[in-house]
Protein backbone atom coordinates (compact mmCIF):
# COMPACT_ATOMS: atom_id res chain seq x y z
CA UNK A 1 0.00 0.00 0.00
CA UNK A 2 1.17 3.61 -0.93
CA UNK A 3 1.97 5.73 1.84
CA UNK A 4 -0.81 8.07 2.47
CA UNK A 5 -0.22 11.55 1.26
CA UNK A 6 -1.19 15.13 2.75
CA UNK A 7 -2.69 17.51 1.04
CA UNK A 8 -2.78 21.26 3.48
CA UNK A 9 -5.22 24.18 2.26
CA UNK A 10 -3.90 26.97 4.17
CA UNK A 11 -6.56 30.08 4.54
CA UNK A 12 -10.24 29.59 4.15
CA UNK A 13 -10.70 32.27 1.40
CA UNK A 14 -12.79 32.05 -2.04
CA UNK A 15 -10.87 28.94 -3.53
CA UNK A 16 -10.84 26.68 -0.50
CA UNK A 17 -14.26 27.23 0.26
CA UNK A 18 -14.76 25.31 -2.99
CA UNK A 19 -12.28 22.79 -2.06
CA UNK A 20 -13.19 22.07 1.37
CA UNK A 21 -17.02 21.29 0.00
CA UNK A 22 -15.41 18.56 -1.99
CA UNK A 23 -12.74 17.36 0.08
CA UNK A 24 -14.27 13.71 -0.21
CA UNK A 25 -12.87 13.37 -3.96
CA UNK A 26 -9.23 13.93 -2.31
CA UNK A 27 -9.79 12.20 0.66
CA UNK A 28 -11.21 9.01 -1.70
CA UNK A 29 -8.03 9.50 -3.35
CA UNK A 30 -5.78 8.28 0.02
CA UNK A 31 -5.23 11.65 0.75
CA UNK A 32 -5.09 13.31 4.05
CA UNK A 33 -6.61 16.67 3.78
CA UNK A 34 -6.82 19.40 6.51
CA UNK A 35 -7.59 22.94 6.20
CA UNK A 36 -5.89 26.07 8.84
CA UNK A 37 -7.28 29.21 9.32
CA UNK A 38 -7.42 31.62 12.37
CA UNK A 39 -11.07 31.96 11.94
CA UNK A 40 -14.09 32.07 10.43
CA UNK A 41 -14.46 33.21 6.48
CA UNK A 42 -15.99 36.81 6.09
CA UNK A 43 -17.02 37.11 2.93
CA UNK A 44 -16.15 40.57 1.38
CA UNK A 45 -19.37 40.59 -1.30
CA UNK A 46 -21.95 41.55 2.15
CA UNK A 47 -18.62 43.05 3.73
CA UNK A 48 -20.10 46.67 2.71
CA UNK A 49 -23.17 46.40 3.20
CA UNK A 50 -22.68 44.82 6.49
CA UNK A 51 -20.93 47.94 7.50
CA UNK A 52 -23.72 50.00 6.02
CA UNK A 53 -26.39 48.42 8.28
CA UNK A 54 -27.79 45.92 5.43
CA UNK A 55 -26.86 42.76 7.26
CA UNK A 56 -25.52 41.76 10.55
CA UNK A 57 -21.78 40.49 10.84
CA UNK A 58 -23.47 36.47 11.35
CA UNK A 59 -24.90 36.67 7.34
CA UNK A 60 -20.98 37.30 6.51
CA UNK A 61 -19.58 34.70 7.84
CA UNK A 62 -19.44 31.38 7.56
CA UNK A 63 -17.63 28.54 9.69
CA UNK A 64 -15.19 26.19 7.73
CA UNK A 65 -14.57 23.30 10.43
CA UNK A 66 -18.31 21.58 9.43
CA UNK A 67 -17.74 22.47 6.05
CA UNK A 68 -14.13 20.27 5.71
CA UNK A 69 -15.07 17.73 8.05
CA UNK A 70 -18.41 16.81 6.75
CA UNK A 71 -16.18 15.44 3.84
CA UNK A 72 -13.77 13.59 5.39
CA UNK A 73 -11.40 16.40 5.88
CA UNK A 74 -9.37 17.82 9.37
CA UNK A 75 -9.71 21.92 10.67
CA UNK A 76 -7.10 23.18 12.11
CA UNK A 77 -7.50 26.36 14.24
CA UNK A 78 -4.55 28.71 13.97
CA UNK A 79 -2.14 30.70 11.73
CA UNK A 80 0.27 29.54 9.59
CA UNK A 81 3.54 31.78 10.06
CA UNK A 82 5.49 30.24 7.95
CA UNK A 83 5.93 27.52 4.84
CA UNK A 84 9.31 25.99 4.94
CA UNK A 85 8.93 24.46 0.84
CA UNK A 86 12.03 22.76 0.67
CA UNK A 87 11.39 20.47 3.94
CA UNK A 88 7.71 19.95 3.02
CA UNK A 89 6.93 21.61 6.22
CA UNK A 90 4.46 24.30 7.52
CA UNK A 91 5.11 26.25 10.94
CA UNK A 92 1.84 26.99 13.16
CA UNK A 93 1.69 30.25 15.03
CA UNK A 94 0.97 27.67 18.10
CA UNK A 95 4.02 26.18 17.82
CA UNK A 96 3.15 23.12 15.61
CA UNK A 97 4.61 21.77 12.56
CA UNK A 98 2.51 20.26 10.12
CA UNK A 99 4.54 17.77 7.16
CA UNK A 100 2.63 18.19 3.83
CA UNK A 101 2.95 16.70 0.35
CA UNK A 102 0.74 19.16 -1.08
CA UNK A 103 -0.13 22.36 -0.07
CA UNK A 104 -2.34 25.19 -1.22
CA UNK A 105 -2.43 29.08 0.19
CA UNK A 106 -5.44 30.78 -0.18
CA UNK A 107 -4.96 33.96 2.60
CA UNK A 108 -5.69 36.46 0.21
CA UNK A 109 -4.49 40.27 1.01
CA UNK A 110 -3.94 43.58 3.02
CA UNK A 111 -4.23 46.73 2.76
CA UNK A 112 -0.36 48.77 2.79
CA UNK A 113 -0.85 50.84 5.74
CA UNK A 114 2.74 51.71 5.49
CA UNK A 115 1.70 53.64 1.89
CA UNK A 116 0.74 56.72 4.54
CA UNK A 117 3.08 57.83 7.22
CA UNK A 118 2.12 58.02 10.61
CA UNK A 119 -0.95 55.45 9.82
CA UNK A 120 0.14 52.10 11.42
CA UNK A 121 -0.84 51.70 14.79
CA UNK A 122 -2.87 54.76 15.10
CA UNK A 123 -5.92 53.65 16.75
CA UNK A 124 -8.25 56.46 14.32
CA UNK A 125 -7.06 54.82 10.72
CA UNK A 126 -8.93 51.54 9.99
CA UNK A 127 -8.12 49.67 7.10
CA UNK A 128 -10.53 47.52 4.92
CA UNK A 129 -8.65 44.24 5.71
CA UNK A 130 -9.17 42.00 7.21
CA UNK A 131 -12.83 42.23 6.35
CA UNK A 132 -13.63 41.99 9.76
CA UNK A 133 -12.25 45.46 10.21
CA UNK A 134 -15.46 46.94 9.08
CA UNK A 135 -17.55 45.11 11.66
CA UNK A 136 -15.74 46.20 13.89
CA UNK A 137 -15.50 50.18 12.43
CA UNK A 138 -19.33 50.10 11.88
CA UNK A 139 -19.61 49.49 15.85
CA UNK A 140 -17.26 52.14 16.90
CA UNK A 141 -19.41 54.87 14.27
CA UNK A 142 -22.43 53.34 15.83
CA UNK A 143 -21.09 53.93 19.40
CA UNK A 144 -20.36 57.53 18.43
CA UNK A 145 -23.67 58.08 16.38
CA UNK A 146 -25.70 56.97 19.41
CA UNK A 147 -23.45 59.72 21.53
CA UNK A 148 -25.17 62.04 18.72
CA UNK A 149 -21.42 63.01 18.11
CA UNK A 150 -20.91 64.23 14.27
CA UNK A 151 -17.74 63.12 13.06
CA UNK A 152 -15.45 63.63 10.03
CA UNK A 153 -14.45 60.75 8.06
CA UNK A 154 -12.06 60.06 5.12
CA UNK A 155 -12.03 57.31 2.94
CA UNK A 156 -8.25 56.90 1.14
CA UNK A 157 -8.76 54.94 -2.21
CA UNK A 158 -11.50 55.82 -5.06
CA UNK A 159 -11.55 52.34 -6.40
CA UNK A 160 -14.37 50.00 -6.06
CA UNK A 161 -13.72 49.21 -2.77
CA UNK A 162 -13.12 52.49 -1.23
CA UNK A 163 -16.16 54.00 -3.30
CA UNK A 164 -18.66 51.06 -1.68
CA UNK A 165 -17.30 52.24 1.96
CA UNK A 166 -18.36 55.39 1.21
CA UNK A 167 -21.56 54.94 0.04
CA UNK A 168 -22.60 52.78 2.78
CA UNK A 169 -21.03 54.97 5.56
CA UNK A 170 -23.61 57.77 4.59
CA UNK A 171 -26.32 54.98 4.72
CA UNK A 172 -25.06 54.23 7.92
CA UNK A 173 -25.37 57.54 9.34
CA UNK A 174 -28.58 58.02 7.44
CA UNK A 175 -29.50 55.35 9.85
CA UNK A 176 -29.17 57.52 13.09
CA UNK A 177 -30.07 60.65 11.07
CA UNK A 178 -25.99 61.89 11.97
CA UNK A 179 -24.93 64.66 9.36
CA UNK A 180 -21.21 62.31 8.48
CA UNK A 181 -19.11 64.46 6.79
CA UNK A 182 -17.27 61.97 4.33
CA UNK A 183 -14.71 63.17 2.19
CA UNK A 184 -13.41 60.12 -0.45
CA UNK A 185 -9.55 60.89 -1.63
CA UNK A 186 -8.25 59.60 -4.69
CA UNK A 187 -5.16 60.00 -6.30
CA UNK A 188 -6.32 58.73 -9.71
CA UNK A 189 -8.36 61.79 -11.80
CA UNK A 190 -11.61 60.32 -11.23
CA UNK A 191 -13.29 57.63 -9.17
CA UNK A 192 -13.36 53.83 -10.39
CA UNK A 193 -10.91 54.11 -13.12
CA UNK A 194 -11.04 51.00 -14.62
CA UNK A 195 -14.96 51.49 -14.99
CA UNK A 196 -16.73 52.83 -17.86
CA UNK A 197 -16.30 56.59 -17.64
CA UNK A 198 -20.55 57.15 -17.43
CA UNK A 199 -20.04 54.51 -14.63
CA UNK A 200 -17.70 56.88 -12.62
CA UNK A 201 -19.43 59.85 -13.36
CA UNK A 202 -22.60 58.15 -12.51
CA UNK A 203 -21.07 56.94 -9.04
CA UNK A 204 -19.86 60.53 -8.77
CA UNK A 205 -23.28 62.76 -8.83
CA UNK A 206 -24.88 59.88 -6.36
CA UNK A 207 -21.91 60.13 -3.52
CA UNK A 208 -21.92 64.28 -4.38
CA UNK A 209 -25.85 64.70 -3.38
CA UNK A 210 -25.56 62.43 -0.22
CA UNK A 211 -23.15 65.37 0.44
CA UNK A 212 -19.68 63.31 0.22
CA UNK A 213 -16.56 65.77 -1.04
CA UNK A 214 -14.79 64.28 -3.87
CA UNK A 215 -10.97 64.76 -3.87
CA UNK A 216 -9.42 63.45 -7.24
CA UNK A 217 -5.16 63.60 -8.18
CA UNK A 218 -4.84 63.92 -4.30
CA UNK A 219 -1.53 61.66 -2.76
CA UNK A 220 -2.04 61.39 1.06
CA UNK A 221 1.47 60.76 2.51
CA UNK A 222 1.02 61.27 6.01
CA UNK A 223 -1.10 61.04 9.00
CA UNK A 224 -0.20 64.18 11.87
CA UNK A 225 -3.19 64.20 14.49
CA UNK A 226 -6.39 64.59 13.10
CA UNK A 227 -4.77 65.46 9.90
CA UNK A 228 -4.19 63.81 6.83
CA UNK A 229 -1.43 65.69 4.29
CA UNK A 230 -1.21 65.29 1.18
CA UNK A 231 1.85 65.39 -1.02
CA UNK A 232 1.60 69.02 -2.26
CA UNK A 233 0.89 70.03 0.81
CA UNK A 234 -2.65 70.29 1.30
CA UNK A 235 -4.50 68.88 5.23
CA UNK A 236 -7.58 67.43 5.24
CA UNK A 237 -9.14 66.98 8.50
CA UNK A 238 -10.54 63.65 9.56
CA UNK A 239 -11.47 62.04 12.75
CA UNK A 240 -11.17 58.24 11.06
CA UNK A 241 -9.43 57.70 8.20
CA UNK A 242 -10.52 54.58 6.18
CA UNK A 243 -7.54 53.37 4.32
CA UNK A 244 -9.30 51.07 0.73
CA UNK A 245 -5.76 51.84 -1.43
CA UNK A 246 -3.23 49.41 -2.17
CA UNK A 247 -3.69 46.15 -1.61
CA UNK A 248 -0.88 43.92 -1.62
CA UNK A 249 -0.61 39.90 -0.86
CA UNK A 250 -0.45 38.29 2.14
CA UNK A 251 2.95 38.47 4.09
CA UNK A 252 2.76 34.60 4.57
CA UNK A 253 3.52 33.85 0.87
CA UNK A 254 7.15 35.66 1.44
CA UNK A 255 8.25 33.27 4.29
CA UNK A 256 8.11 30.30 1.76
CA UNK A 257 11.79 30.57 -0.22
CA UNK A 258 10.02 30.56 -3.36
CA UNK A 259 9.73 33.35 -6.19
CA UNK A 260 7.49 36.31 -5.60
CA UNK A 261 6.30 39.40 -7.06
CA UNK A 262 6.75 42.45 -4.80
CA UNK A 263 3.87 43.25 -3.85
CA UNK A 264 1.21 41.15 -5.90
CA UNK A 265 2.83 37.71 -4.17
CA UNK A 266 3.65 33.61 -5.39
CA UNK A 267 4.64 33.39 -8.85
CA UNK A 268 2.57 31.10 -10.54
CA UNK A 269 1.79 29.68 -13.64
CA UNK A 270 -1.04 28.60 -15.36
CA UNK A 271 -1.48 24.94 -13.75
CA UNK A 272 -1.58 27.61 -10.37
CA UNK A 273 1.03 26.11 -8.73
CA UNK A 274 4.70 27.56 -7.68
CA UNK A 275 7.02 28.30 -11.21
CA UNK A 276 9.44 26.64 -8.91
CA UNK A 277 7.90 23.84 -6.73
CA UNK A 278 4.57 21.83 -8.10
CA UNK A 279 3.95 20.82 -4.82
CA UNK A 280 3.27 24.40 -3.76
CA UNK A 281 0.11 26.23 -5.36
CA UNK A 282 -1.87 29.23 -4.88
CA UNK A 283 -5.05 31.14 -5.35
CA UNK A 284 -6.67 34.55 -5.09
CA UNK A 285 -5.17 37.76 -3.91
CA UNK A 286 -2.30 35.99 -2.70
CA UNK A 287 -1.09 35.04 -6.36
CA UNK A 288 0.66 36.66 -9.12
CA UNK A 289 -0.33 34.53 -11.88
CA UNK A 290 2.67 34.77 -14.92
CA UNK A 291 1.93 36.56 -17.89
CA UNK A 292 -1.20 38.53 -15.99
CA UNK A 293 -1.83 41.27 -13.69
CA UNK A 294 -5.25 40.57 -12.21
CA UNK A 295 -7.11 42.84 -9.99
CA UNK A 296 -7.15 41.98 -6.39
CA UNK A 297 -10.92 40.84 -6.84
CA UNK A 298 -12.77 37.88 -4.79
CA UNK A 299 -14.22 36.68 -8.61
CA UNK A 300 -10.84 35.51 -9.47
CA UNK A 301 -10.14 33.47 -6.52
CA UNK A 302 -14.11 31.95 -7.29
CA UNK A 303 -13.10 30.97 -10.91
CA UNK A 304 -9.72 29.21 -9.52
CA UNK A 305 -11.18 26.86 -6.92
CA UNK A 306 -12.02 24.61 -9.25
CA UNK A 307 -9.11 24.78 -10.77
CA UNK A 308 -7.00 24.36 -7.57
CA UNK A 309 -9.41 21.20 -6.64
CA UNK A 310 -8.83 19.83 -10.10
CA UNK A 311 -4.95 19.92 -10.08
CA UNK A 312 -5.19 19.01 -6.78
CA UNK A 313 -6.58 15.54 -7.42
CA UNK A 314 -4.88 15.30 -10.49
CA UNK A 315 -1.36 15.96 -8.82
CA UNK A 316 -2.38 12.60 -6.28
CA UNK A 317 -3.10 10.80 -8.99
CA UNK A 318 -0.14 12.04 -11.27
CA UNK A 319 -2.31 12.86 -14.08
CA UNK A 320 -1.86 16.34 -15.89
CA UNK A 321 -2.82 19.01 -14.20
CA UNK A 322 -5.44 21.86 -15.77
CA UNK A 323 -4.47 25.18 -17.52
CA UNK A 324 -6.19 28.31 -15.93
CA UNK A 325 -6.82 31.40 -18.52
CA UNK A 326 -8.45 34.50 -16.50
CA UNK A 327 -11.69 35.75 -17.63
CA UNK A 328 -11.19 38.80 -20.09
CA UNK A 329 -14.22 40.27 -18.45
CA UNK A 330 -16.19 39.89 -15.32
CA UNK A 331 -19.01 41.46 -13.21
CA UNK A 332 -18.98 43.80 -10.62
CA UNK A 333 -21.34 45.11 -8.37
CA UNK A 334 -21.06 47.88 -5.91
CA UNK A 335 -23.64 48.22 -3.36
CA UNK A 336 -24.10 51.64 -2.71
CA UNK A 337 -26.12 51.23 0.27
CA UNK A 338 -29.91 53.02 -0.49
CA UNK A 339 -31.13 49.67 -2.34
CA UNK A 340 -29.40 50.39 -5.66
CA UNK A 341 -26.08 49.25 -6.85
CA UNK A 342 -23.60 50.06 -9.48
CA UNK A 343 -22.77 47.27 -11.93
CA UNK A 344 -19.98 46.79 -14.67
CA UNK A 345 -19.14 44.22 -17.14
CA UNK A 346 -16.58 45.50 -19.54
CA UNK A 347 -17.77 48.59 -21.51
CA UNK A 348 -21.42 48.00 -20.22
CA UNK A 349 -22.93 49.21 -17.11
CA UNK A 350 -26.47 49.89 -15.34
CA UNK A 351 -27.33 51.45 -11.93
CA UNK A 352 -30.43 51.11 -10.05
CA UNK A 353 -32.47 48.46 -8.04
CA UNK A 354 -32.12 45.38 -10.68
CA UNK A 355 -28.44 45.49 -9.88
CA UNK A 356 -29.19 45.43 -6.61
CA UNK A 357 -31.39 42.71 -6.53
CA UNK A 358 -28.81 40.28 -8.99
CA UNK A 359 -25.93 41.12 -6.24
CA UNK A 360 -28.07 40.09 -3.57
CA UNK A 361 -28.97 36.69 -5.43
CA UNK A 362 -25.25 35.88 -6.20
CA UNK A 363 -24.21 37.17 -2.91
CA UNK A 364 -26.81 34.66 -0.95
CA UNK A 365 -26.08 31.37 -3.77
CA UNK A 366 -22.40 31.68 -2.86
CA UNK A 367 -22.80 31.41 0.64
CA UNK A 368 -25.61 28.85 0.85
CA UNK A 369 -23.46 26.23 -1.08
CA UNK A 370 -21.16 26.26 1.81
CA UNK A 371 -23.50 26.17 4.97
Amino acid sequence: MSQQQTVILVGAGHAHLHVAAHAEALVKCGARVVLVDPTEFWYSGLATGMLGGMYEPEADQIDPRPLIEARGGEFIQDRVESVDSCARQLHLDGGGVLAFDYVSINVGSRVDESAILGADNDPSVWSVKPVANLWKLREYLEARFCERKILRVAVVGGGPTGSEVTANLTALAGCYDIDLRVTLITNNDRLIPEAPAGAARALQRKLTKRGVVIRTHTHIVRREGESLIAEDGRVFEADVVVLALGLEAHPLVYKTGLPTHPKNGLRINAMLHSIDDERVFAAGDCAAMEGFNLPKLGVFGVRQAAYIHANLLASLDSKPLATYEPQKRYLAILNLGDGTALSTWGPFWWNGSSSMWLKHWIDHRFLKQYR
